[in-house]
């Protein structure tokens, strides 16, 4: 089955399927970067045993912003040498595997390297895979101002994981605040010091 659109106009349900898939991938590329900023602090704050606005966890957090950049920069560059040598598909698979797996470990670290080495991975498998991703699109359309609507409109949903960021982490706030999310064993809650 070829995945290279017609060029007549007529758009294929198959090339409106990886549209659609890329659209909600671009989004969560952006989803996933801006919740960094979100939970870096209390996190950071948890594995240095120190209060969120502490001096030297803010330094932390601009350390591993800045480290998280320059890795997913680095390899974004890398990112059509290594579509090059290991080719599109599977460049793709591996870094929204990366990207998928990185943050659940990130989240389940217990030191500060180890945090700071899995959200690095995460920034660089979501860099890797815009990079992969931009290029399928490129190639799926032969046609220049077909490749031009669907790279735009696409990329587009990437600003929607940006108000997806704000309206979940308005929700959750509300949720919490209003105690209708359910207790989970072992987590203290931060508003009463009381562990569940």
């Amino acid at each position: 089955m070829s995945t290279t659109a017609p060029e007549t106009g007529k758009v294929s349900l198959t090339t409106w399927l990886v549209l659609t898939v890329a659209a909600i991938g671009f989004l969560f590329d952006t989803y996933e970067l801006l919740m960094t900023p979100l939970v870096l602090a209390p996190a950071l704050s948890d594995l240095l045993n120190l209060p969120a606005n502490h001096p030297e966890v803010t330094a932390w957090v601009g350390r591993v912003l800045w480290m998280t950049a320059l890795c997913g920069g680095v390899f974004g560059l890398l990112g059509g040498y290594l579509i090059d040598q290991f080719g599109r598909k599977t460049v793709m698979v591996a870094s929204i595997f990366l990207y998928s797996f990185s943050p659940v470990m990130a989240g389940l670290s217990t030191d500060l390297g180890w945090l700071i080495f899995f959200r690095c991975t995460t920034f660089v498998g979501v860099c890797v895979e815009f990079v992969a991703a931009v290029t399928w699109l490129a190639e799926l359309f032969p046609d220049k101002k077909m490749k031009e609507l669907a790279l735009g409109w696409t990329q587009a949903f990437a600003s929607v994981g940006g108000l997806l960021v704000t309206a979940v982490s308005a929700g959750v706030g509300y949720m919490a605040v209003n105690k209708m999310l359910p207790a989970i064993p072992g987590i203290e809650t931060r508003a009463t010091g009381v562990t569940r």
